[in-house]
């Protein structure tokens, strides 16, 4: 499939601006982003405003006449976090489901249908039966966030059966990496759990952890997600499914802590988050030939150098 032109939903937020840094890299396409900076910033994106490549529209993507002008789009815009998902439901159903379903009826609308990347999340299994987990696991939505990424899944795949969407749903894990932690985002208590932990231990805090700290995290680094999202644009066929984008390993909060600070202290478990989130990415690397390369220790000792 040839590409020249591409659209970033949710473009300067954490993973929107690591994918739009990784694309200016290793391509040579055309790259339009929007974002309303509900949540993401626009230091994010700040370095790359000034590149010919790259065109920034500050908007809602609901403002969004057509996707003719583009060969994929990468949909990343959200409310990413999953407690307030339980206080804030309208919002969330807003931005979450309805932001997709609204792309997909801007393509009915014109009779054009780009490639989709959509970001979903692995929060849609809940705490898994199958460990590692793979992407035939059942779904086990805890919350209110899980389960509008699962019924932007099933929206594309229920009319995929009418219209020829061509689409990949990407199942991120947990994501660390530059940017995760947005000090003027009124949700970053819930960001990245990574991002808070290092935010806290530069500014000389102990950190907190939720319940015991036996709960387990998949990490992946936002490059990895940033590539997967590259290869899953650039596959030749439409495929029309769901992948896991994970590191395939597992680690508890409290390990996760210890690797960063010995100040420590407990708050009270949160309700409607996984016991362990573990992925299975034997089918990301059979079908799109992607694998993870950047190790969460890698990071962590250079961020607490």
């Amino acid at each position: 499939m040839k590409i020249e032109h591409v659209l970033i939903t949710g473009v300067a937020g954490f993973i929107g601006s690591n994918l739009l840094d990784y694309l200016l890299e290793h391509t040579d396409w055309k790259i339009t982003g929007i974002d309303n900076y509900s949540t993401g910033r626009k230091n994010n994106i700040g370095h790359n405003l000034e590149n010919e490549r790259f065109e920034f529209i500050e908007d809602s993507l609901f403002n969004i006449k057509s996707l003719k002008p583009y060969h994929c789009v990468f949909h990343m815009a959200a409310l990413p976090r999953i407690q307030p998902s339980f206080e804030l439901v309208n919002d969330h159903i807003k931005q979450n489901l309805m932001g997709s379903t609204f792309l997909i009826e801007l393509m009915i609308a014109d009779n054009y249908f780009p490639r989709i990347v959509n970001s979903s999340s692995s929060a849609i299994y809940g705490t898994p039966n199958v460990i590692p987990t793979p992407e035939s696991e059942k779904v086990d939505c805890l919350n209110p966030y899980a389960f509008q990424k699962y019924e932007t899944e099933k929206y594309f795949d229920l009319l995929s059966t009418r219209y020829p969407l061509d689409y990949v749903h990407l199942r991120y894990f947990n994501p660390y990496g530059p940017r995760s932690f947005n000090p003027e985002n009124q949700f970053n208590a819930y960001s990245s759990v990574v991002g808070i932990f290092l935010n806290r231990n530069e500014n000389g805090e102990s950190l907190q952890i939720t319940g015991d700290g036996s709960q387990k995290r998949d990490f992946i680094h936002v490059y990895d997600l940033a590539r997967a999202n590259h290869m899953a644009a650039m596959h030749p066929e439409t495929i029309n499914t769901a992948f896991n984008i994970g590191h395939s390993d597992t680690l508890s909060i409290l390990e996760l802590a210890h690797m960063i600070s010995d100040r420590v202290e407990f708050i009270p478990k949160r309700d409607g988050e996984a016991e362990i989130t573990y992925a299975d990415v034997d089918k990301a690397k059979s079908v799109l030939g992607w694998e993870p390369v950047y190790k969460l220790e890698d990071y962590i000792k250079k961020a607490t150098a």
